[in-house]
């Protein structure tokens, strides 16, 4: 991407819209920070009491989580509308922590996260953040969310050379990855005994249709809230592999309905949109928590 693109990119986002001044500063005390290999330490929201330390490099995760903050995805902004007091959480695609993060403080004490990541490089920010802030009820697990207990291979991606692209699905671009242990969140919910899930939170690069198929019992019983990312997938044959209309699909069978951020409100959709976004699912015999 040539610089012209990235100052384009960066100047229509809209943590840059509501703050340029300060996503400037960010920008130089970050450039500054990985010229001498030290990693910044900021606060994720404005208000809120968590805590993040991001490697000293300027990878796709690094730039938009220290630029962006918890601007960097419209749901992550306004996650407060999703979680209260006393909810359980289950983030799966943890990443270093941005949704485990920002849910924990919201779910506070009463509440449990329980974040999910198996790529090692990613478990060690997440492991660390979470560290950094003391939540004690805000658990990091290194497994990957799938349809059955195991092995598998967490393909490494070549975006950046950037862990937020790591996917159990392969593609023309992948290398051979890391062998993960994957769980099923039915298993999971078991084993934590667990009686209620009322958010969670998929993002693994193609492979979400493994995680609700791991996720049927629960999804049937608790019924969670879902945010999963709408985002095509290209597999290893090179042929466009629509996950997110599989998902969207498993959930709809499951009694879901399907809504999608705009501005301020959340609003119902119908059909599996076709940019890049994230989807809001609500089962059909609860109330959408942000109504």
């Amino acid at each position: 991407m040539t610089l012209i693109r990235r100052i384009h990119k960066l100047t229509s986002q809209p943590a840059f819209r509501a703050e340029p001044i300060q996503v400037l500063y960010r920008a130089a005390h970050l450039a500054a920070a990985s010229a001498v290999r030290r990693n910044p330490t900021f606060h994720l929201t404005r208000d809120g009491r968590e805590r993040m330390r991001a490697p000293a490099d300027l990878r796709y995760t690094t730039v938009t989580a220290f630029l962006l903050r918890d601007w960097v995805e419209p749901e992550l902004r306004r996650l407060q509308r999703l979680l209260s007091p006393g909810d359980v959480f289950i983030d799966v695609g943890a990443n270093v922590g941005l949704y485990a993060l920002k849910a924990a403080r919201l779910v506070g004490p009463t509440g449990r996260v329980l974040a999910l990541e198996p790529g090692a490089e990613a478990y060690g920010h997440l492991t660390s953040n979470l560290a950094l802030n003391a939540f004690d009820w805000a658990e990091a697990m290194k497994v990957a969310g799938s349809d059955r207990a195991g092995e598998a291979v967490l393909h490494h991606v070549p975006l950046g050379n950037d862990p937020q692209a790591f996917s159990l699905i392969a593609n023309a671009r992948a290398d051979e990855g890391e062998t993960v242990e994957t769980v099923t969140l039915d298993s999971l919910v078991e084993r934590c005994g667990l009686t209620r899930v009322d958010l969670i939170k998929i993002d693994v690069e193609g492979a979400e249709p493994l995680v609700i198929a791991g996720a049927k019992r629960m999804l049937a019983t608790l019924r969670p809230s879902v945010i999963f990312e709408c985002n095509a997938h290209i597999n290893a044959g090179g042929e466009t592999d629509a996950a997110a209309g599989q998902t969207w699909a498993m959930l709809a069978e499951a009694g879901y309905r399907f809504h999608r951020l705009m501005g301020d409100s959340f609003v119902a959709i119908t059909r599996p949109p076709t940019e890049f976004c994230n989807i809001v699912a609500v089962h059909s015999e609860r109330a959408a928590p942000f109504t």
